[in-house]
């Protein structure tokens, strides 16, 4: 038995299409977007976490508490961060994945940059100066639409 959709904007039946999407659209969208999802495991478990996030020399930063679940033990840890954005209304959607190792930044002059730059400040409370970066190794993207 299929259940009618009920989803707005769905069109049962029309084509979608899936294209990968190059580095340099997979950057692009990295930073049309100030909030992504970093993903890492911790004891075992996967965790995925909201982070707002600056792209600077194609390097992913966020701030975190230096205490606490993020901060503590992404110091040089595989990790893996995605933005994406979608049109229910279209059925359309894109989303950029990136993966590579993170770790904390302790550069005087790349701090100085950092705190340079406008950014999104953390939604989580507290003190969130401790900067992380992702060195991107491994990025996709797709975009999915109908055509």
């Amino acid at each position: 038995m299929t259940l009618p959709n009920t989803e707005p904007g769905r069109i049962d039946g029309a084509r979608h299409v899936s294209e990968d999407l190059s580095k340099d659209q997979c950057w692009e969208l990295l930073r049309s977007q100030t909030t992504g999802r970093v993903g890492f495991v911790h004891h075992g478990r996967v965790m995925i976490l909201p982070v707002n996030h600056l792209i600077h020399r194609k390097n992913i930063y966020f701030r975190t508490a230096a205490e606490g679940l993020i901060g503590e033990p992404f110091a040089r840890m595989q990790v893996s961060f995605q933005v994406d954005d979608f049109r229910m209304d279209r059925s359309e959607g894109w989303s950029v994945l990136a993966s590579g190792p993170s770790s904390h930044v302790v550069e005087p002059e790349l701090l100085t940059e950092l705190w340079g730059k406008a950014m999104a400040e953390p939604w989580a409370g507290g003190g969130r100066d401790l900067f992380v970066r992702i060195q991107v190794v491994e990025m996709t993207g797709r975009h999915v639409y109908l055509a």
